[in-house]
């Protein structure tokens, strides 16, 4: 027996077929029949996000090595980015008006073939569309995980069971570390993309059979007018005006001072038009008949705007220090993939420790607004410690000092998501949590731009000088007589960073040594974005879990 929902209704009633759906908020709520088997799907899930995100932040090196343009690696990652950023919220909305199971599916197929598509990718430009595509499905792996879980659990109850969705998308970013190294070091970086597509197929088969939602009322109209009815209420026009708006940004960060001088018209161009598409996506927002990507109502006030402050720069912290790391690794102390990796497996144990640490007090004691303002603490002084590191300084440091950055994204991420989410009705739980999302999401993509564009740029203009200086002896041999050949090794070390092993020792620690500044720079960029959380993260207010889920 189906459950009919209506679709302006956000809690139907349960039958004996649907025991979990929808919550109860009483305090003798219990699980019902199969919901550790929904937890094990879901959270399969979160685990994939975690994972694929460590392992490409721990091989784009190598990767984009392989196809000659290591100068463009941050594609790897933002092309993932933007397409998880746009997408995110559209699946809160679809989810609404198509039920999540639709939309749980959907995501999980679709990060299935990017994951393939990658792992077949001949050339950059596809591997980067394939990244793309594995973030359509990829933006909506922890958003299902959430909203579904905000459908099963009452919102008093919630504190621990993010805590242990934070708990799996922090194991995956350990796998992801861990492996992705060995991986490309013994059987190929393809392999990185290849061994998520097993999971996805189980979590495929396992979500058939135990995802078992209630059906969308069909008002008896029209087949056509419900469609119509349906794709009205989407914001496709904003999703799309972000991608270009995102795009455009990025074109000009990865451009500008790169392969073109800032000064150059099409840098110019792209940097204008992508403030061009923010307005007018800001304005499609704010007009729009359909549901909005980001509800400008929800931004109203002192608590939500400070609280997507912080949450928009704790995610350009958190990508620009996982973007850097691996970098620091394999060029300033020129680990092999496997050992880079290995060095990130203790420390990203504290982002699980940071989310039950989180869990735990949301739970017992409520103190949401005191979870924001720790762990953006946290990742300041992390990203502050790691920006004072030597270039040749004590192996303990490398270790040590990645620590606070790791425990704070894991305190702060569930303080920011379930402080955002108490200022709102359970109604509206589901376009809250998707908010959280895309603004952090935004952060991410900002972040990896910028610190990409802060290296690139350092490596543009002290690679000349830094080469100018090699010992005769190996000029006459490697560079004889021209500038010409001087700007075809700076043009190889840029766009490979494999390359700087084959260079004579001189040679290798003086470009390390402009390597050094750029990823000094980056981390002072991200330490600043630690900041400006962190202050903002003293205007929150946190009303806690014991907050009862209708208001």
């Amino acid at each position: 027996m189906a459950v009919i929902e209506d679709p302006e209704m956000s809690n139907p009633t349960p039958t004996e077929d649907q025991p979990l759906l929808p919550s109860d908020p009483s305090d003798d709520w219990r699980p019902g029949h199969g919901f550790l088997w929904i937890q094990f799907a879901i959270m399969s899930n979160v685990f994939l996000s975690g994972f694929d995100g460590t392992i490409t932040a721990s091989t784009y090196a190598i990767i984009s090595s392989e196809f000659n343009a290591a100068n463009t690696a941050s594609w790897l990652t933002t092309s993932y980015l933007i397409t998880s950023t746009a997408f995110q919220p559209l699946y809160g909305r679809f989810s609404d008006i198509l039920g999540r199971r639709a939309c749980f599916f959907t995501a999980t197929i679709t990060f299935l073939f990017g994951c393939l598509g990658c792992a077949v990718a001949k050339d950059i430009l596809f591997l980067n569309l394939m990244r793309a595509l594995t973030g359509v499905g990829g933006g909506g792996l922890m958003t299902m995980a959430t909203i579904v879980n905000s459908d099963l659990i009452p919102f008093r109850r919630r504190g621990m069971y993010q805590a242990v969705q934070n708990g799996s998308y922090g194991f995956g970013a350990i796998c992801g570390a861990s492996f992705g190294g060995a991986i490309v070091d013994s059987i190929g970086w393809r392999w990185c993309f290849l061994v998520q597509v097993p999971v996805s197929l189980m979590v495929l088969v396992l979500g058939h059979f135990v995802l078992k939602f209630p059906a969308k009322q069909q008002h008896e109209h029209d087949p056509a007018q419900q469609s119509q009815g349906i794709w009205q209420k989407i914001d496709l026009s904003g999703a799309c005006l972000l991608v270009l708006a995102l795009s455009a940004q990025l074109v000009g960060l990865s451009l500008g001072g790169n392969e073109l001088p800032w000064s150059n018209l099409w840098v110019i161009l792209s940097l204008v038009a992508s403030v061009v598409f923010l307005a007018l996506f800001v304005y499609v927002e704010a007009n729009t008949k359909a549901v909005p990507l980001i509800p400008l109502k929800m931004l109203r006030g002192v608590l939500p705007v400070s609280t997507q402050i912080a949450n928009v720069c704790v995610g350009m912290a958190a990508y620009a220090f996982l973007f850097t790391i691996p970098l620091l690794f394999q060029v300033i102390l020129l680990d092999s993939p496997t050992k880079a990796g290995a060095r990130l497996v203790i420390p990203s144990l504290a982002t699980p420790l940071g989310g039950l640490i989180s869990g735990v007090v949301m739970s017992r004691w409520g103190k949401l607004a005191w979870l924001v303002r720790t762990g953006a603490g946290l990742m300041f002084i992390g990203n502050l410690l790691v920006t004072l590191l030597r270039f040749d300084d004590s192996q303990w440091k490398y270790f040590a000092y990645i620590i606070p950055a790791n425990l704070g994204q894991g305190i702060v991420y569930p303080g920011i998501l379930f402080t955002f989410l108490a200022a709102f009705d359970h109604s509206d739980h589901a376009v809250s949590a998707s908010t959280v999302y895309l603004i952090r999401s935004l952060g991410t993509v900002w972040g990896v731009a910028i610190t990409s564009a802060i290296i690139q740029n350092t490596l543009s203009s002290g690679l000349a000088e830094a080469l100018s200086e090699i010992p005769d002896k190996w000029k006459v041999q490697f560079l004889p007589r021209t500038t010409m050949r001087i700007n075809i090794v700076i043009d190889e070390i840029r766009h490979s960073v494999s390359a700087i092993h084959d260079l004579p020792p001189d040679t290798q620690m003086a470009v390390r040594l402009v390597y050094y500044r750029g990823i000094r720079l980056s981390f002072g960029a991200s330490a600043s974005f630690g900041f400006i959380a962190t202050f903002a993260a003293l205007f929150t207010r946190g009303k806690g879990l014991e907050r009862a889920a209708g208001g």
